[in-house]
């Protein structure tokens, strides 16, 4: 990866730390270790881990085995990414949005705004305390 790719991904880190901190009210910060020992990109929205993407090739199925192979116990992957002058884009598992229990084979995911997100990550970090 060259440096030009890094800094916009450290800036795309910084961006969606600030906008989550906004919207949750919470302090949400760039995971400074990930490089190093691995896991995911932001801290402060347990249980949710984020992989963080801020690049114009959208490749899911690549960032989504990303993220599910970072995760910890009772961890939950999640994918954020923005393209150019584009909103951010959440992508989770559908079990947490949809009061139904699904194959943990299956493992289907469901797609978001940044609203729809911290509406869930709200209900969720409050259930979890």
């Amino acid at each position: 990866m060259g440096a030009m790719q890094r800094r916009k991904g450290a800036s795309g880190e910084r961006e969606i730390a600030s906008l989550l901190g906004q919207y949750l009210g919470a302090e949400v910060v760039r995971n400074l270790e990930q490089t190093r020992s691995g896991g995911h990109d932001l801290l402060g929205i347990e249980p949710f881990a984020l992989e963080v993407k801020r690049c114009e090739r959208v490749t899911i199925p690549v960032w989504w085995r990303q993220a599910c192979e970072q995760i910890g116990p009772d961890q939950v992957p999640v994918v954020a990414y923005r393209q150019s002058r584009k909103p951010w884009v959440f992508i989770l598992p559908l079990r947490f949005v949809i009061d139904q229990e699904i194959p943990e084979s299956m493992y289907p995911t469901c797609e978001m705004g940044i609203e729809g997100f911290c509406l869930l990550a709200r209900e969720i970090i409050a259930d979890a305390a």
